[in-house]
């Protein structure tokens, strides 16, 4: 750029239209912050959604048996395929990726939970000695589940966060306690840590051991278990061999898609990553487009004032302006506007950010999937560098017009 160009003249010229201008920078520091925004919270919920998942092994797999849809071997569709702790035992010996197998029941109905005047509703879940091998509980307080308290069937049990603070109100020393859960007394050994999106049932979800949930119940029929694969199992092929081998013990046809349902955490990890991808890019979409509404608006507004300062263009050109010299100055205010603007959408987007998170913190909710909304600083401001560039272009085309301005002409040109 000249020299010659003083930025007082290029400033003077911004705020001769003060609304005007104010209108068109408030649409790119408005496309700025939404932007910031969109990138910020889907960071933020792409984070919580995978911190979830973050929860179990990384190759956890539900079994769940179902009804058969196929007639086989003589047998009528509709057979119901319900498990047993034998098979258990069979599938971790057959199959050597298998790292880690637990039976999970649930109680067929709601408890009423009961110390001293206190109670609540909860439901029994019976695991097996390696569910937390898989299921990565976290504990406030207390332990998990040992080898004597599974294999002896004793009446011990993890209660949630939030069934502790109904049951036991205030009550500082917990761990030690019993109390009553449908007539029987459970031993309180621990007590979990609130959890995520998976966890919402377990919030009233009492755990106890396998063992002593099937001797108080006299039930041992399993609708489905858990199980986790080594890290260099091939998830995809175990599927199908599982599939194979449990269609043998239980005589069912192996292609029947009703029988039994295979739930791969992988999967799951691998759809979601699929669906962010396509988020991100919606993200971008979206915020080039408005930041596009913007840069046009620079170049429109570019367009007027060349318009309506053609007089003035002229009688800079009769006192010895050079085209480059004209041409500089259209380009300086746009760069100038377009940059306030930007930097100016980008201090609010900090701000606004900062002031969420800082809300998100200190709030006594749990918000699992808002943890930590960050600023992507490289992008924004990259974001920031190409709307500048773009707003020279948008630029461009007044001022190579304006350069072309004869004297004569604009001299004689009424406002």
């Amino acid at each position: 750029m000249s020299l010659s160009i003083e930025l007082k003249e290029v400033i003077n010229s911004i705020t001769q239209h003060k609304m005007r201008n104010a209108l068109t920078g408030f649409g790119i520091a408005w496309g700025i912050f939404i932007l910031m925004l969109m990138m910020g919270f889907g960071d933020s919920f792409q984070k919580g959604i995978f911190n979830a998942f973050s929860s179990y092994s990384e190759n956890t797999l539900w079994v769940v048996g179902g009804r058969t849809s196929i007639d086989f071997k003589g047998e009528i569709s509709g057979k119901q395929i319900l498990f047993d702790e034998e098979i258990l035992t069979k599938v971790k010996n057959r199959f050597s990726e298998v790292e880690h197998i637990s039976p999970e029941v649930d109680a067929p109905e709601s408890m009423k939970i009961t110390y001293d005047d206190n109670f609540t509703m909860g439901r029994l879940k019976g695991i097996g000695s390696d569910y937390f091998a898989i299921k990565k509980l976290k504990l406030g307080d207390g332990r998990l589940f040992n080898h004597s308290d599974i294999e002896n069937e004793l009446p011990v049990c993890i209660l949630s966060e939030s069934l502790k603070k109904i049951v036991f109100k205030g009550k500082k020393k917990i761990i030690g306690e019993n109390i009553n859960i449908g007539g029987n007394y459970f031993r309180v050994v621990g007590i979990s840590k609130p959890g995520n999106m998976f966890d919402g049932s377990e919030r009233t979800t009492i755990l106890i051991p396998y063992k002593y949930y099937v001797s108080l119940f006299n039930l041992d029929a399993l609708e489905y278990f858990v199980l986790s694969l080594r890290k260099d199992a091939n998830n995809k092929s175990f599927n199908r061999r599982i599939n194979r081998y449990l269609s043998m013990l239980y005589e069912y046809d192996p292609e029947d898609p009703k029988a039994i349902f295979l739930y791969s955490l992988s999967d799951q990890v691998e759809s979601f990553q699929t669906l962010f991808i396509g988020v991100k890019i919606f993200i971008w979409f979206i915020g080039f487009c408005i930041l596009l509404t913007g840069i046009i608006s620079v170049g429109n507004i570019m367009y007027v004032n060349i318009n309506e300062r053609t007089r003035e263009i002229g009688i800079r050109k009769a006192l010895g302006a050079t085209p480059r010299n004209i041409l500089d100055m259209i380009l300086v205010e746009s760069i100038i506007l377009t940059s306030i603007s930007g930097i100016f959408g980008m201090c609010i987007g900090y701000v606004t950010i900062a002031s969420i998170q800082y809300w998100i913190s200190s709030s006594k909710e749990d918000n699992m999937f808002l943890t930590n909304i960050g600023i992507d600083t490289p992008v924004i401001i990259g974001s920031l560098i190409i709307l500048i560039c773009s707003g020279v272009i948008a630029g461009l085309i007044p001022a190579i017009k304006a350069s072309k301005i004869r004297p004569v002409i604009a001299l004689n040109q009424e406002n």
